[in-house]
């Protein structure tokens, strides 16, 4: 009885985040088709500042913790807001996300005809809550701004993530004509005229198209800039940079699916560079996950 019980829960799991990728769905079909372009640069640019704040989490988590609590600035299960010390106050509504589970299952090989174990992951529905929503022990400060004015030693530390990864970088002279930078499959070549943080701001968009759009011929120059400036975007706002304004607008023609394929590409990068910058600085990290 306890088996089918178990069974029965496991179910309502799964279709419980089935529901939930449904809801993804939804909300970016109905962005494709929006005609109103404020609400659809609006939305762009409120999912780059969700994914600066939750950008651990997967590309369709952060569209349902933006969907469900725009304003969330810290989000963590119920039980892990008690290990620190903090409690969910009553009535709080909780934040739907997407949780993986490995499960090992057993599957006939076709052509041995014998049974092996294959490891799958599954996802399952689960409940957060902001941080707005509890209340007890306060929770330390986290500072990610870099000191001072000058990002020298984010510079550095953005070239080293280039010799990690074998792209070359080059500061060079590159006239008044508004070039601040450009990647040329494995290089990046970067304005050596300019202030240091508009060279961080362009090292970060380069180094995105070539983590993002080295081998990719499929996508259109578009996407690509739209990956690119997203990323960028995201990884200085987290770290409380300045960051240049760009064109939100430009999910105009976008179908729902590139969408999703545009916002999880920034996900991605963005996260990649994140936590290598992070490292290197050796900033305090809190753990909610």
């Amino acid at each position: 009885m306890k088996r089918k019980n178990e069974y029965v829960k496991s179910e309502e799991k799964i279709n419980s985040s089935k529901e939930l990728v449904v809801e993804v769905e939804e909300c970016l079909k109905e962005l494709a088709s929006e005609t109103d372009d404020f609400k659809k640069s609006e939305f762009f640019k409120s999912y780059l500042e969700t994914a600066s704040k939750f950008w651990q989490y997967s590309c369709r988590n952060q569209i349902l913790i933006l969907a469900q609590k725009p304003k969330a600035t810290r989000v963590a299960g119920f039980r892990k807001w008690n290990e620190l010390n903090r409690y969910v106050k009553k009535g709080s509504k909780a934040i739907r996300i997407l949780a993986p589970s490995q499960k090992t299952i057993k599957e006939l090989n076709p052509q041995t005809m014998q049974e092996e174990e294959k490891t799958i992951t599954l996802f399952f529905a689960v409940n957060v809550f902001d941080e707005a929503q509890t209340e007890g022990q306060e929770l330390p400060q986290i500072s990610i701004s870099v000191a001072g004015d000058n990002y020298q030693d984010f510079k550095n530390l953005l070239v080293s993530f280039c010799d990690e990864r074998s792209i070359k970088v080059d500061f060079k002279n590159l006239g008044v004509n508004g070039l601040y930078g450009y990647s040329k499959g494995g290089e990046i070549v970067i304005t050596s005229t300019e202030s240091i943080n508009t060279q961080v701001n362009t090292m970060i968009h380069e180094i995105a198209h070539e983590l993002l759009h080295k081998d990719n011929k499929e996508l259109s120059r578009q996407q690509k800039e739209i990956q690119a400036e997203g990323t960028a975007y995201v990884v200085t706002k987290h770290f409380g940079m300045e960051n240049k304004s760009f064109n939100y607008l430009a999910l105009y023609d976008a179908d729902h699916k590139k969408i999703m394929e545009n916002l999880k590409a920034i996900a991605e990068g963005a996260k990649e560079i994140i936590e290598f910058v992070e490292g290197g600085l050796m900033l305090p990290l809190l753990s909610l996950t």
